[in-house]
């Protein structure tokens, strides 16, 4: 494995372990406030647009390519993630993020089945056995402490389709900007949120917006995401889409117990307590969940 591709897998851990705080931190917002995602993800992005502002003054790129070669898929990788983030605030307005993070390692599945599909290509037989892999362990953690009400599965199924369609865009997003150099991932994630923050602006003007708990609670989240989404265009970058999604879908694992110490710590309001057997069974869901994915990258 050379240098570059270790980074990338390093970026990968970072996303994962930011995304783990991040939907604790989601989890947090609601339960405290009382409020609806729609207004932690208004809030959120105009915080993140703001960070985004004063990275690229703080970069200054001088190489940028012609606009309208690097618009489009800056179009789709902003727009299909904002329609993902929403999915998935309406599921952690009731879900345990213990639960909701290791379903999202589905996301290669997604991204397997655009690629044949949409791009034409074809799964070897060792990617078809990850996919199934991955389904299955997908019902094992729909099923370890109850099952998710269809509702919720239907809008992480948005959540995870989004997803997919905005890290296909931000693979072409990162290869329009090379010629900005070392800085184009931190130029690309900060063009992609400068974008959502100015689209979320105007809704900042809400009644609802207005409360400073609302701000406070949410700067946490839009810190915790805006790494996390610096480190993954770094990793895209390093190791491509796929192999990206693979280091990242460390984070099932990483919340399953980060999940089980904010529970033992005593602020269950966050994180319920979950007994042995379905912390287990969702150890083994999120574990299952990394060996489909390992199945995949072997099979590449």
């Amino acid at each position: 494995m050379t240098i570059l591709q270790l980074q990338g897998v390093g970026f990968g851990l970072g996303t994962a372990f930011c995304q783990s705080v991040f939907y604790l931190f989601t989890r947090r917002f609601v339960v405290r406030t009382g409020r609806t995602p729609l207004l932690l993800l208004i809030v959120s992005h105009v915080i993140m647009g703001a960070f985004s502002a004063l990275l690229l003054l703080a970069l200054q790129p001088h190489n940028l390519p012609p606009f309208a070669s690097y618009a489009l898929p800056l179009i789709f990788a902003a727009g299909c993630y904002a329609v993902a983030q929403f999915g998935l605030f309406l599921v952690l307005q009731q879900v345990a993020s213990s639960r909701i993070a290791p379903l999202l390692g589905a996301k290669i599945v997604g991204l397997a089945l655009l690629s044949v599909l949409c791009l034409g290509q074809k799964l070897l037989p060792a990617q078809w056995l990850a996919v199934g892999i991955s389904a299955g362990a997908a019902w094992l953690l729909n099923e370890a402490g109850g099952r998710i009400p269809l509702r919720l599965l239907a809008a992480l199924s948005m959540t995870v389709l989004g997803y997919c369609l905005s890290d296909l865009s931000i693979g072409v997003l990162v290869r329009r900007l090379a010629t900005v150099g070392p800085s184009m991932p931190l130029v690309g994630a900060a063009l992609t949120y400068l974008a959502c923050g100015v689209f979320a602006l105007p809704f900042a003007f809400r009644r609802e917006a207005r409360d400073g708990r609302v701000w406070s609670l949410s700067v946490p989240c839009a810190v915790a995401w805006f790494a996390a989404m610096c480190l993954l265009y770094a990793s895209f970058a390093a190791i491509g889409v796929v192999g990206g999604n693979i280091v990242q879908a460390t984070r099932g694992l990483m919340s399953v117990g980060l999940g089980w110490g904010i529970a033992r710590i005593g602020h269950t309001h966050i994180e319920a307590h979950a007994s042995r057997n379905v912390f287990w069974r969702r150890m083994a869901g999120a574990a299952l969940m990394l060996l489909a994915v390992a199945f995949y990258l072997c099979a590449r």
